[in-house]
Formats: structure tokens, sequence, C-alpha cells
């Protein structure tokens, strides 16, 4: 490669240029058409572009029977719902839904975004013997704590064993 190629009208280096290899991107969204929301909410197309006309909701992705709504459009939407079987004026709950994040409004409506973490729960048998448990996420179940207190019962008289 010629030096000169390198060099900017002032003589000076310019930066390599940049490879024309385009850069993996992130999976699109969860995205919703308008019928999604009208069937999801109950709310008309009309009254969803006038909570949008009337900044309650963000825009839609693209414009015409092609737009595109996101988890918050629905979030909002739901939220928008709610306030408005309270009484509240469209004004308020545009207060209101300016000061809050989709996460708080989707813990406000008890809402869960994401599948919930299994925790992991370590008993000790003996010291040379765990035993660990998968408890998975939400509520706590019944018969999976029944089956671990038979499986430590059940494991006593050996580890009573080990011990003597």
């Amino acid at each position: 490669m010629n030096d000169r190629s390198n060099r900017d009208s002032n003589g000076m280096n310019r930066p390599p240029r940049a490879s024309a290899t385009k850069l993996p991107s992130a999976p699109e969204p969860l995205r919703y058409t308008m019928a999604d929301l009208e069937r999801e909410t109950g709310v008309s197309s009309r009254n969803v572009r006038y909570y949008i006309a009337e900044g309650l909701l963000p825009p839609s992705y693209g414009r015409g029977p092609s737009a595109t709504y996101d988890l918050g459009h629905l979030l909002r939407l739901q939220m928008i719902v709610k306030h408005r079987e309270e009484g509240l004026p469209i004004r308020e709950i545009r207060e209101r839904l300016n000061d809050l994040t989709d996460d708080e409004i989707a813990s406000t409506l008890k809402i869960r975004t994401r599948p919930p973490e299994d925790r992991w729960r370590r008993i000790q048998l003996h010291p040379s013997l765990e035993l660990m448990v998968r408890e998975p996420g939400g509520a706590p179940d019944l018969r999976l704590e029944e089956a671990v207190d038979l499986l430590v019962n059940l494991a006593r008289p050996v580890i009573d064993r080990l011990e003597e």
C-alpha cells in the first residue's frame, strides 16, 4: 500500500478506514400490532392513537398498518385502562405515567415481564456430604419441601453411621 494513501492533504497520517463488515445486532424485541394491543387491553385503535397524540403513549414504530408497538406500550396502555376505570382525567394519568419506568408499571400491575430466577439452597447433611436443592422462582413449592424433608429423613440413618 502506498504511504501517501494514508495521509491527508496536510501530510498528516489518517486513521485506518473502518471495515465494511456489518456488526451483529441484538434480536428484535417482541413487537405488537394494533390488533394485539386491542385484544390484550380492550382499547380501540382510535383510543390508542388518541393516547399517543395526548402524550400518554410514545409513538409507534413505523406508520400505517405495519406500525408496531413494544412491551412498554402494552404496559402503559394497561395502566391507562386502570386509571380510566378509577376516573382519573387524562392530564393526571399523563403526569403519573411520565414518572414511571416500564418495570415500575409492571410491578404496580403485578405483571411479571421476566421469568422468575431459580434459587439454590445448600443443606449440609454431614461435613463431607451436602444436598443441593434448586428452588424454582415464584411461589414456594410445598411438594418440593416435603420431598426434601423426606430425603433428609431417609438419609439420616446412613449419615449417623458415617459419624460413628
